[in-house]
């Protein structure tokens, strides 16, 4: 292989539970168009090669290259089961079905805005801006996620006539993607992911491939299925759970993926204006992504962040139910196994403040963030027995409450607010300030023992 060229050959499925496990042979892969390996066909009853031109190739002359690259004698006699190579570029094809199934933010199908529905042809190219995804859905039922900053070319979308194989080619300028792609029982359709230094060849799997340091990199991760590995002179085999780094000049691993990371409360209602999450830290991870979406595909993102740290918050989005998928990453930029789990979305936050109007009196008032009618609880304390409210005063409508004849010393004090919401109750309660009403505190008064019995 010469240098400069590495080759991601994924192949198809994960092996039976128990069942010996025969290392896939990663097939032979260009990363250049023009040099596409034939399409092999095996001859049946009534075939020859003058009339598989006149019914699948584009012109009937084309049988000519056909029995010479075959080393035919008589292209009107082949035997039956003969098998034959046809240059791909002889043959008939039918154009494949691509639509935009989600998106947000900037995106462009061919510098124009992407719409729900709108199709993608060959030749299309797909851009992402800034903290904008989108995914596309193909007829067999594939899906490919683009998330922020990705730069991808349709390179072919095509059916075979001939053998009703299908042709999927996609080219990664800039970003990542993320594929699952639907298993074929007929063990010849194409799809494939190109860099600019890489070609990922799949057959039924959950794969990401990522393009680095412009190009002069590439990551491969696969969640399912098998990878036949080349690159900068070695070969390997990627199981699932398993991943790569390839540059011109060798390949970093295979190593296996970090696990997923625990979710810490994941079942905490998101009440506050940002998201934030929280994950217990993982050995040799040195970055985390969080991703929001509204399904467990994650095909309708919408919002992600990479963390420096095991925690990170992300923009408000709309009420409702939303997942969140955390993978951490470790030195090399391979990212690892993902973990997913579904929260509640409610905005219900309450900011609160006090204004002191003199003679020991103090206005307490709030707003909250949330929609709808709301009530309000206010509690203060004083700072060494919190548990103990000077004032628990509920059930109110105002955003604002007076306290007068304050005792100096020092005090601790909260807002709750509560509503109802499609018939169900939500509260939450503001950050605990502190207050210090000034003056000499009086000591508190010792109860007086109750007389003997």
């Amino acid at each position: 292989m010469r240098k400069g060229l590495i080759a991601l050959a994924l192949l198809a499925g994960t092996a039976a539970s128990g069942a010996p496990r025969v290392p896939p042979v990663a097939p032979k892969l260009t990363a250049t168009p023009g040099n596409d390996p034939p399409i092999s066909y095996t001859v049946r009853k009534g075939d020859n090669l003058y009339n598989l031109a006149l019914h699948y190739m584009h012109q009937l002359s084309d049988y000519r290259v056909v029995q010479t690259l075959n080393h035919v004698r008589d292209p009107y006699r082949i035997p039956i089961g003969t098998n034959i190579l046809i240059p791909r570029p002889l043959l008939r094809s039918d154009p494949l079905q691509a639509k935009v199934i989600a998106f947000r933010g900037v995106t462009t199908i061919d510098g124009q805005a992407a719409v729900l529905g709108a199709a993608v042809g060959e030749g299309g190219r797909i851009q992402t801006g800034q903290n904008a995804f989108l995914s596309i859905g193909l007829t067999d039922g594939s899906t490919i996620t683009l998330p922020s900053q990705t730069s991808v070319r349709v390179e072919r979308l095509r059916r075979f006539r001939l053998t009703n194989e299908m042709e999927r080619l996609f080219r990664v300028d800039d970003g990542r993607t993320q594929t699952e792609v639907t298993p074929r029982t007929n063990g010849r359709d194409r799809f494939e992911m190109r860099t600019p230094i890489s070609v990922a060849a799949v057959r039924g799997t959950d794969f990401r491939v990522a393009v680095l340091d412009g190009g002069k990199a590439a990551t491969a991760e696969v969640l399912g299925g098998h990878v036949g590995l080349a690159g900068g002179g070695a070969e390997t085999v990627l199981d699932p759970g398993l991943g790569a780094r390839v540059t011109p000049d060798g390949t970093t691993g295979p190593v296996k993926l970090l696990p997923p990371p625990d979710i810490a409360d994941p079942a905490r209602i998101q009440s506050e204006p940002e998201l934030a999450f929280g994950v217990a830290p993982l050995d040799k991870a040195v970055r985390y992504r969080f991703q929001i979406a509204k399904d467990a595909g994650f095909l309708d993102i919408a919002e992600e962040t990479i963390a420096d740290r095991p925690q990170a918050a992300l923009p408000s989005v709309p009420n409702g139910d939303y997942f969140v998928r955390v993978t951490g990453i470790d030195a090399n930029e391979i990212e690892g196994l993902p973990r997913v789990t579904g929260f509640e979305r409610h905005l219900n936050a309450i900011r609160a403040t006090v204004e002191p109007l003199g003679g020991h009196r103090y206005l307490f008032k709030w707003q909250d963030l949330g929609e709808g009618a709301h009530q309000y609880r206010f509690v203060i304390a004083r700072a060494d027995t919190p548990d103990s409210p000077v004032v628990d005063e509920p059930a109110l409508t105002d955003k604002s409450f007076v306290a007068t004849d304050l005792p100096p010393g020092d005090y601790v004090w909260h807002v709750q607010t509560s509503g109802v919401s499609n018939s169900k109750s939500y509260s939450n309660w503001s950050t605990l300030q502190t207050l210090t009403v000034a003056g000499e505190a009086k000591p508190a008064k010792k109860r007086a023992k109750p007389p003997a019995s």
